[in-house]
């Protein structure tokens, strides 16, 4: 027996997988994933689980208000892991997803946070203050006051309580009512998920549209004073204006920095404004502005903010000391309206800064930045501003468009070349990326860092670069994309997000899952040619279908029409080998087969197809990109 079990190890891969396939059954049928359910389990360090819930923008939020969150830990059955809520909603939410039980197994303890003998308080925004840090209860043992005037950023706060007293006693202060768990964790949780953000595609582009169409009456202003004629200087003319006024400069170039403190639109086409290469060259503190028509060179190469210039008290203000105090060709502070279009940006820092703007649109602009990214700064930056970007180019610089904390942005028919990032998030949710084009980005196409909610990246055509998409967070939409010849197709961090009709072709790696508690939806995109399919990180099996339908991998073997395939085993990336196809017949892999179709943790640190397409979705573009190639 010994010497045939050494003939296998130093045999060829074909009976190497053979004896793998034995041997996993084996394991499986003594039982090694069977968890004692009397096991005893208590709770952790909440900052040694897995943390699912808010975004990072609320958590820094609840931070500065010094709140308390009702929190929760989760043991379940066939995870290794703790998962921690920061929010009994949450908490719901999770336990409520589609799949949840076949991959994690089911809770075998949760332990709430409790509010007893807290003395909780709410603060002026509603969030839930305490004397004292909350122990934990189990939920069995806890009544929850829901419907209160407690509140988290997402919404209503579920306070658990180990004793019906001190509840009824918060009802009295606070409102609510009381609730056993049964019928807590039925609720509908207030929860924006992936499907209200898939919905909200649409009307976001038309918001966008309104935003757009509400900016055009600027560019209608009835009076007007021409430069050269009515004013020696553009400053002048702008010193002289009226509100509401149009300051026409005729072609020419400028050397000035300007201070536009009204209500004003300064129209070329084909005048350059030139700034002395110190500090920003349009700085708009105006209240309804705009700029068309002018080529803006001689910006600063300054990204310093002036002292006291950042209110440091601000959770965020590392940030906009850190990107949003640049010299700029195009600056605007606390501006109710900004348009500007047909602008031709140089600029060795940034080439429009938004900080508390209301309403902006910035179309059909191009800006150049730095050759090298490394020596450049953002095209566009926006702190605090919601921004409409359209049918603009960003070359070369370190980013093309950074957003920090610019809630429901659209940036849409947009060209990216040769940026660090094309388009960058930072603690920015409900925003919509829409069919941009990026080509050799140094690290990405699109990347959303900090954990924000509900974003849309959609249409986005990403090709070699570093990345196609970096992302982060929950409640994502990411559809309709191409990712091709790139280093890394999709690098996915998220949590409770759907992956759709996604082209993922002929890059080193085609997607990457990073998250430990693996929630994800990926179905129906087409994964082709790519050299390394799929890979993932640590945690449970991930089954990638849904109501019925999986994805198509153009790796399967066509012999292989029917039942499960996993990109990331062994064996089925194998089949392609005819000596390894007489295994799909063998009794270890009938046995394998349906361990992994129904056991639930069965295929650790594995992706699972359990209904893969034998056609792709997007035949069409799979054929234009094979046929770019051979050109």
């Amino acid at each position: 027996m010994s010497s045939t079990f050494g003939r296998l190890v130093r045999a060829t891969p074909s009976r190497r997988a053979v004896l793998a396939v034995i041997t996993l059954v084996l394991i499986l049928s003594v039982g090694v994933f069977a968890i004692d359910a009397g096991g005893a389990t208590e709770p952790v360090p909440f900052d040694q689980t897995v943390e699912a819930g808010l975004a990072a923008e609320s958590e820094q939020v609840l931070q500065q208000a010094d709140a308390t969150v009702p929190r929760a830990e989760v043991f379940h059955s066939q995870y290794q892991f703790v998962v921690g809520y920061q929010g009994v909603s949450y908490l719901i939410d999770g336990l409520q997803q589609p799949g949840h039980a076949k991959q994690f197994g089911r809770p075998v303890a949760i332990y709430v946070s409790d509010y007893t003998d807290t003395e909780p308080t709410l603060t002026d925004a509603g969030y839930p203050q305490t004397e004292t840090d909350p122990g934990w209860v189990r939920v069995e043992n806890a009544v929850f006051v829901v419907d209160s005037e407690a509140r988290l950023p997402a919404g209503d706060a579920i306070v658990p309580f180990s004793s019906r007293r001190d509840a009824t006693s918060f009802t009295d202060n606070h409102g609510g009512q009381i609730l056993e768990w049964e019928a807590v964790r039925t609720r509908e949780t207030d929860l924006d998920t992936v499907s209200r953000v898939r919905g909200r595609v649409d009307r976001q582009h038309s918001s966008a549209d309104d935003r757009v169409a509400s900016t055009q009456p600027l560019t209608d202003q009835d009076a007007s004073i021409v430069v050269g004629e009515d004013a020696p200087t553009i400053q002048a003319a702008l010193d002289a204006a009226p509100p509401n006024a149009t300051i026409r400069v005729p072609p020419g170039t400028y050397t000035e920095q300007l201070q536009i403190n009204r209500s004003v639109t300064i129209r070329g086409p084909e005048a350059t404004v030139c700034g002395d290469a110190n500090g920003s060259v349009l700085s708009v503190t105006g209240t309804d502005v705009a700029i068309t028509g002018l080529t803006i060179t001689g910006v600063g190469d300054s990204t310093e903010p002036a002292d006291g210039a950042v209110e440091q008290e601000q959770w965020d203000s590392f940030v906009e000391s850190g990107y949003g105090r640049s010299d700029a060709a195009i600056e605007a502070d606390n501006v109710s309206t900004l348009f500007v279009a047909d602008v031709d940006i140089d600029t060795p820092t940034t080439g429009v800064l938004l900080r508390d703007v209301g309403t902006t649109v910035v179309e059909n602009t191009t800006i150049r930045g730095a050759t090298q990214h490394r020596e450049g700064f953002m095209g566009l930056t926006s702190i605090r501003s919601p921004v409409v970007v359209q049918n603009s180019t960003f070359l070369d610089g370190r980013d093309g468009v950074y957003l920090h904390r610019a809630d429901g942005s659209v940036i849409r028919d947009n060209r990216f070349v040769s940026n660090r990032y094309g388009v960058h998030l930072m603690y920015t949710s409900e925003t919509l990326i829409a069919d941009n084009v990026a080509r050799q980005e140094a690290f990405a196409g699109v990347t959303v860092m900090t954990d924000p909610s509900g974003n849309a990246i959609v249409g986005n055509d990403v090709r070699n670069s570093s990345t196609g998409l970096t992302l982060s967070g929950a409640n994502s939409y990411v559809a309709g994309n191409v990712l091709a010849e790139n280093d890394r197709g999709i690098m996915a961090g998220t949590e409770r997000s759907l992956y759709e009709r996604n082209v993922i072709h002929g890059n080193d790696l085609g997607f990457r899952t990073g998250t430990l508690r693996p929630s994800n939806r990926v179905v129906r995109n087409d994964f082709v040619d790519n050299e390394d399919t799929v890979a993932v990180g640590a945690g449970p099996l991930r089954i990638w279908n849904h109501d019925g339908e999986g994805n198509y991998w153009s790796k399967r073997p066509n012999r292989l029409a029917t039942g499960s395939y996993s990109p990331t085993g062994r064996l089925d990336t194998s089949l392609r080998d005819p000596g390894v196809w007489t295994l799909t017949t063998s009794p270890a892999a009938t046995a394998l087969g349906l361990v992994r179709d129904t056991v639930a943790g069965s295929r650790e640190s594995e992706v699972l197809d359990t209904n893969p397409r034998s056609r792709p979705v997007h035949p069409e573009t799979i054929d234009d990109l094979e046929t770019t190639a051979d050109d």
